[in-house]
């Protein structure tokens, strides 16, 4: 089971509202961290555009995503979605946990192909905020 941190507590308010979907990434926040033995560590937070459905009461929610590595973002001028992000863990299979989660878009066809807009690798997700658009 995939596990973003906060993730129930942000969509249980937009579930109170009525059925929602997924519009668009509307922003993207890389950042980079050091500790104090001067690690390097990144962290990507998108900012997603999600409507309730019967109202079109639009929302931004954050998710942030730790330990990212291997980002890729392909040329775009808007990065839509037919829902969420596609996560794989990569548990099972022994990856390190510095890259559990591999995380792309998808096309809306099934199969969880994607567009390749958007794709990385992460050890933990944590839902941030959730706030009227």
């Amino acid at each position: 089971m995939i596990v973003i941190k906060n993730y129930e507590t942000i969509t249980d308010k937009l579930n109170a509202l009525g059925s929602w979907t997924f519009k668009e990434i509307v922003g993207i926040e890389y950042t980079m961290d050091t500790d104090f033995e001067d690690n390097y560590t990144a962290s990507l937070t998108l900012s997603f555009h999600v409507s309730v459905i019967e109202t079109n009461q639009r929302f931004k929610m954050k998710i942030r995503y730790f330990n990212v590595s291997d980002l890729s973002v392909r040329k775009i001028t808007n990065l839509y979605l037919t829902r969420s992000l596609i996560v794989h863990d990569k548990k099972e299979l022994g990856w390190d946990t510095i890259q559990r989660y591999h995380v792309h878009d998808d096309s809306g066809y099934g199969g969880n192909d994607g567009y390749n807009f958007i794709e990385f690798y992460c050890s933990f997700m944590e839902a941030i905020s959730l706030e009227e658009f």
